[in-house]
């Protein structure tokens, strides 16, 4: 029967981000060529987006902790 929805020959899709099937119709691939649905993609995007900001924020705010330390002691850097 061609045409069908579900071929039994065809493998199935698995999304690598949640290990759902995915339709062949819907499917999404990532940046490896990997099968994903658009919504996990989109979801661990974000996601990496956030914590790549939040470290970024962190060494900011622990360097200006240090610069101010610095500048308060009068501490120099001599090599």
């Amino acid at each position: 029967m061609t045409g069908s929805a579900q071929d039994a020959s065809q493998p199935s899709l698995v999304c690598t981000i949640c290990a759902i099937a995915i339709p062949l119709e819907t499917s999404k691939t990532d940046e490896n060529g990997k099968a994903v649905h658009e919504e996990c993609y989109v979801r661990k995007t974000i996601s990496q987006f956030r914590r790549g900001s939040q470290i970024h924020l962190l060494a900011d705010w622990f360097g200006s902790i240090g610069a101010r330390f610095h500048l308060r002691h009068g501490v120099t850097d001599h090599c």
